[in-house]
């Protein structure tokens, strides 16, 4: 397979994560002579879209150095990331992966629903001598050091919270467990399949830490001061919340906060983001039509985890497989971010900024 010399360091390889996304990033894409084209006509041709680059971005570290990637769509519709259509979306990935090695570019995050060939082991594109990785492990990290945060900023005390983690059995969800469970109070696990949630949860316990497991969260979230959901299922429900709970919604896509309008009390943020603060450009700049957060230059942890592995010229699998991700490499890769100058994202969520931030 012909390689293409682009002197770019980096791709990104995503999807979006629901329409209103979807029609502003076409529509911008398509020329402005053009008629701007309804959901239901994008609808009808989006599935036949092959990946394609989209944007390329460029990163300034305060240190000096630059490096510049690529955005690469796979077209895969948000109400298809389901195990229906797992087939045709593994081949999508797939073509998305080829497309950044013919475009010679040495190292590529699999970003959402694409990191799931990495974090189960269905394909690791050895054959393409690429470093991949799936950037869960600085997602995790902005997700921890978020409820960190945010439990000093209530006047808390980490120790003393049980968290909730829904979708614990997930790669981040597995980080976040093993991170916290000697931290806090004791940790409640949440999970879809039965059989792996049983034997993560024996294993926590075997370590000696406190723990409760159940497939329903609602068996759960009573005894939950913090709530961590890194999920990906859109129909997640909470009920019998306390009344100052803290949720961390690190999803993708987003699931919990429409389902909280009666719990006014609620903090609920978006985690796993970070702030860079030293340049973040994009080059054509398509965000100016579907960048949706309330402050600048915010991006997803999996994005920076590979800027990060960039700026610091470390082709390496830096986050592959699931379960591998330790507590050293959460602290490590968080210190690479603010070495960078990347901070966390301040706190916010539908409404806006948190009103301190």
């Amino acid at each position: 397979m012909d390689r293409q010399t682009t002197g770019l360091d980096f791709a990104v390889i995503g999807h979006q994560d629901n329409w209103a996304n979807i029609r502003s990033l076409i529509n911008i894409m398509r020329t402005d002579a053009l008629e701007a084209l309804p959901v239901s006509k994008i609808r009808e041709v989006y599935d036949y879209i092959p990946p394609r680059a989209i944007f390329r971005m460029h990163v300034t570290s305060p240190l000096g150095m630059t490096r510049s990637g690529l955005y690469i769509e796979t077209f895969i519709a948000p109400d298809k990331l389901t195990a229906d259509h797992l087939r045709e979306n593994i081949q999508k990935v797939r073509d998305a992966v080829a497309a950044t090695y013919r475009l010679g570019i040495p190292m590529v995050i699999l970003g959402g629903f694409t990191s799931l060939l990495l974090e189960g082991n269905i394909d690791d594109f050895r054959e393409y001598g690429m470093a991949v990785t799936t950037g869960n492990t600085l997602t995790a990290a902005y997700v921890i050091k978020g409820i960190e945060k945010a439990v000093r900023q209530e006047g808390k005390r980490l120790r003393d919270c049980r968290v909730l983690i829904i979708g614990a059995t997930g790669d981040i969800g597995m980080a976040c467990t093993n991170y916290l469970k000697g931290k806090t109070k004791g940790v409640l696990l949440c999970a879809r399949n039965r059989a792996r949630l049983e034997r993560f949860g024996r294993r926590i316990e075997n370590e000696g830490h406190e723990v409760k497991w159940s497939t329903r969260i609602d068996e759960l979230s009573g005894s939950a001061d913090i709530i961590i959901s890194v999920a990906s299922s859109s129909d997640i429900g909470v009920s019998h919340l306390k009344g100052d709970v803290i949720i961390c919604d690190a999803g993708y896509p987003k699931n919990l906060e429409e389902k909280l309008k009666d719990h006014p009390s609620v903090k609920l943020f978006h985690g796993g983001m970070g702030q860079l603060h030293h340049g973040y450009l994009f080059d054509p700049d398509y965000t100016t039509g579907f960048y949706r957060y309330p402050a600048e230059h915010l991006g997803h942890g999996c994005i920076i985890e590979v800027i990060l592995l960039a700026l610091e010229n470390r082709l390496e699998n830096y986050t592959i497989g699931k379960g591998n991700i330790s507590e050293e490499k959460i602290e490590e890769i968080y210190a690479l971010s603010l070495k960078h100058g990347i901070t966390l994202a301040p706190f916010y969520n539908g409404n806006g900024l948190w009103p301190d931030q």
